[in-house]
């Protein structure tokens, strides 16, 4: 775990450098452009991959040949991902427009390239996951960051210009990057698969379970992306800019989203091919709500600080991210609570949840982004996530078993309002709203000390097994000195 968790706190270390350094060297309209970039990063790789990455995830442990399963799972998004190049060629510069607002078809093909590079790259970090690589997935999640951050510093010094086309060329040049680190360390694994042989009717089966996640990834990524295309829409770049600067900064929250997430379905799903006692995952439940409760009492405690390393301009941040960080943690905590969606394969339950919450996020969005801007998208996003909390809970209790959830509700709700009200009152009030989120820190840790105790012991315990386990004897090679 401490092997998969060097990655995430490092890039989110790298983060809390990266973005001041891009806000100070580039203007709010190209933040906000490279925000762009990076949502449709994403949406490309979720459409593509025709929820294919999951069944990967699902069937690792059932498949004798993973050669066979990693081209069976990679080849369909591939060949449509090559389609739809064709389909946009002849529009690319309205494309381009359309997007960035600057009509040059250099900027559309870039973000193709780095569709293409985060395609690969998914499959092949997952390899790297799957067996259990800790330290090789978390040097190739760091890697990207570093190459970014020293690209933007190059492009600092006089002698380069500030152009959105550089700044996406760093970021392609970061993608690239991790992708050629993935392929030296993962290629004992996707050279095979290249030879091995795969039936349609396999092909078929996982596509038949990735299905129902293609459009539940595609309604996920809009309930991402809904406060972008609203500010693009309804709002100006400078807004979204902020916006943009504002979710970096929930940083905290995509570590604990992260680590949580590489770890939790492959162990999950070993637990139930093994007969585990699943009723673990209610304490667990409640452990990562202390986690949650915790992070977010600290980004509030913490937040003024954000004021010394940004521009005057970015003024909003430290109250907007509040609301940003609601999204990593309520996402990380509905993996938890939705396990047994996933268990019982019902996968359409996980489409339905995200669609109910981008509604929520598409009418508050279009409510209050055109009046309020960012702080209007904040908002709608954080009560988008904590309705998609509630759906996904909810769902996994009607279809598996029914667990305690009361007490999930109460404290996600608190936090929620709390970020809120932060946004509206800290303008005028900051140091009571900052004395109140510390105030609220030795509460919280009361609140769950039971939930700290357990896991302290659980550690102690953890470590104490792995001091006390033996080292092996050395196999004795038959021609070899014993």
């Amino acid at each position: 775990m401490l092997a998969f968790a060097i990655g995430p706190i490092a890039t989110a270390g790298l983060g809390l450098v990266t973005v001041p350094v891009i806000a100070w060297v580039f203007p709010p309209a190209d933040v906000g452009r490279l925000n762009i970039v990076q949502i449709a990063v994403s949406f490309g790789v979720l459409l593509f991959n025709l929820g294919l990455d999951r069944a990967y995830v699902r069937e690792y442990h059932e498949w004798n040949d993973r050669g066979a399963l990693l081209k069976a799972c990679f080849a369909p998004g591939l060949a449509l991902m090559l389609l739809a190049m064709l389909f946009t060629m002849p529009i690319d510069k309205q494309l381009a427009d359309w997007l960035f607002g600057l009509g040059h078809t250099a900027y559309y093909w870039t973000l193709v390239a780095c569709v293409v590079v985060s395609f690969i790259s998914r499959f092949l970090s997952l390899i790297l996951r799957m067996q259990d690589r800790g330290m090789a997935f978390s040097m190739s999640q760091i890697l990207p960051k570093v190459i970014l951050l020293l690209a933007v510093g190059v492009l600092a010094l006089p002698v380069f210009s500030r152009s959105f086309g550089a700044l996406e060329a760093a970021y392609l040049a970061s993608l690239l990057s991790v992708l050629f680190v993935y392929s030296l360390n993962t290629w004992r694994e996707w050279s095979p698969a290249l030879r091995a042989p795969v039936s349609r009717a396999q092909v078929r089966g996982l596509i038949n379970y990735g299905a129902p996640l293609i459009f539940a990834g595609v309604a996920y990524w809009g309930l991402d992306a809904t406060s972008t295309l609203a500010l693009r829409s309804l709002s100006s770049l400078p807004e979204l800019a902020i916006y943009s600067v504002s979710m970096s900064f929930a940083g905290v929250g995509v570590v604990f989203q992260t680590i949580f997430t590489v770890l939790w379905a492959p162990m999950v799903y070993k637990w139930v091919a093994n007969g585990v006692d699943m009723r673990r995952v209610d304490h667990i439940a409640h452990q990562a709500l202390a986690v949650v409760c915790t992070l977010w009492v600290l980004s509030g405690t913490m937040s003024w600080l954000i004021d010394f390393i940004l521009p005057a301009h970015y003024h909003q941040v430290k109250y907007l991210m509040l609301c940003c960080i609601g999204e990593p943690l309520l996402y990380t905590l509905s993996e938890v609570t939705c396990v047994g969606i996933g268990i019982t394969r019902r996968s359409m339950l996980s489409l339905w949840s995200t669609v109910a919450a981008l509604l929520v996020n598409v009418v508050i969005s279009v409510w209050l982004v055109p009046g309020y801007g960012a702080a209007g998208a904040v908002v709608a996003n954080s009560i988008a996530f904590l309705a998609f909390f509630v759906a996904r809970t909810e769902a996994s209790a009607h279809v598996w078993r029914p667990f305690p959830r009361a007490r999930l509700y109460v404290f996600v709700t608190a936090m929620v309002g709390l970020s809120i009200a932060t946004l509206v009152l800290g303008p005028r009030a900051p140091v009571q709203v900052g004395l109140v989120w510390l105030a609220l820190l030795p509460v919280v840790i009361w609140c769950f000390r039971v939930e700290w105790a357990a896991m302290h012991a659980s550690l102690r315990q953890a470590l104490k097994s792995e001091r006390a386990y033996p080292e092996p004897e050395p196999e004795e090679v038959p021609g070899s000195l014993p």
